[in-house]
């Protein structure tokens, strides 16, 4: 009785806000129910305030990096905010290095015309704040500043890479990051971007155009805002 109701309510809201119903049927048959360890860290980064993603994009992260264990490299994280795709990452990477990268101060410059979003947006992320939600998880360090810059601070073995997120919104910091990123990843490494489905963020998109018109991998959208990339041999 109560399915044959819930079976009508989505239709109804197909029919009237098919985003709201898109979203209820998706999540109530998904096996994520059944993930308690993530559901716990979740709802805690949610009661922090310290993370914006989505359950369905978040929950992509906590299963998509754990599936490059074997890869060779590191992780990195560009565009951390105020620690809540992070403190996931950290979870599940296993013994490999996570390194962060964010201006810890807001937006650098945008592209006139092409970003929605503003220079200085997101100021409000504090570095001691991130470290303090970090604290305890082994193997992270924090790259502060303007990115690609501090790239220079990584270590000297840091070279190779197996998982990459990228959360910067604008079209320069992820053209930025996939030029430094792309050829440093190994071969079965991802590189995930968050807002490039997101119509508020459409410099993402045109930066992703722009730097794989020419190379082998397909993009694979994700739910809800996420793409894709699985580095070839």
């Amino acid at each position: 009785m109560i399915d044959r109701l819930i079976s009508r309510l989505e239709l109804l809201l197909l029919r009237h806000a098919p985003k709201l119903s898109i979203s209820l049927k998706s999540r109530r048959y998904h096996t994520l129910h059944t993930d308690r360890a993530f559901l716990d860290l979740f709802d805690a980064l949610q009661r922090k305030g310290v993370i914006i993603q989505s359950v369905s994009e978040a929950y992509n992260l906590w299963q998509l990096c754990p599936q490059t264990a074997r890869v060779l490299g590191d992780v990195a994280e560009v565009g951390v905010y105020r620690g809540g795709t992070a403190r996931l990452l950290s979870a599940v990477k296993g013994k490999r290095r996570l390194f962060l990268f964010d201006t810890f101060g807001g937006m650098p410059a945008v592209k006139e015309g092409v970003d929605k979003v503003h220079e200085g947006s997101f100021s409000e992320s504090r570095l001691p704040e991130v470290e303090a939600l970090m604290a305890g998880q082994e193997g992270v360090q924090f790259c502060p500043g303007f990115f690609p810059e501090t790239a220079k601070t990584l270590p000297s073995d840091a070279t190779r890479f197996s998982f990459v997120h990228l959360d910067v919104d604008i079209y320069q910091s992820t053209l930025d990051g996939l030029r430094y990123f792309y050829p440093r990843m190994m071969p079965g490494g991802m590189i995930v971007s968050h807002d490039y489905r997101y119509l508020q963020c459409p410099g993402v998109r045109q930066a992703y155009a722009e730097f794989f018109h020419d190379k082998p991998e397909p993009l694979i959208e994700l739910w809800d805002t996420q793409c894709l990339m699985v580095k070839g041999g």
